[in-house]
């Protein structure tokens, strides 16, 4: 059997156990379903939700990560941003390409961002939904 390779790491699916350990920051490599829903391609994205839901759920929430420059909402990613792993290029974590995914189509965990940079990361979704502004409701 030929194994898999992008950014320069094996594609493996270990299965339900590894998927359960996906910590937020984690970078993945997600098997991605075109709109026509017969092809797929391997993208890398960020884990976005939290660690603990992430043991639990069958799911994860994540944001694409990019090698082209967003015009708005992206958050640029260099190896100097990571605690593990490596990325090929410069990348950009799409702030506003959000995506829940089931842990089924996760292939690899390849990587995961420092928390400097997540808290940075949370500062840009923080702005997309406008959670800093404080409304009463009434």
């Amino acid at each position: 059997m030929k194994t898999r390779m992008m950014h320069g790491n094996p594609i493996r699916n270990e299965g339900w156990q590894m998927m359960n350990e996906l910590l937020q920051g984690s970078i993945v490599l997600v098997d991605f379903t075109y709109a026509d829903q017969k092809q797929s391609k391997l993208r890398p994205a960020l884990v976005v939700s939290n660690s603990g839901n992430n043991r639990v759920s069958r799911d994860v929430i994540v944001m694409k990560i990019t090698s082209k420059e967003p015009k708005r909402w992206g958050v640029s990613l260099t190896n100097d941003d990571l605690g593990s792993g490596v990325l090929d290029y410069v990348s950009f974590v799409q702030v506003d390409a959000i995506y829940s995914v089931e842990k089924t189509i996760i292939r690899d965990v390849i990587g995961i961002v420092r928390p400097e940079k997540m808290k940075e990361i949370k500062t840009e979704i923080s702005d997309l939904f406008d959670l800093t502004r404080v409304t009463t409701g009434k």
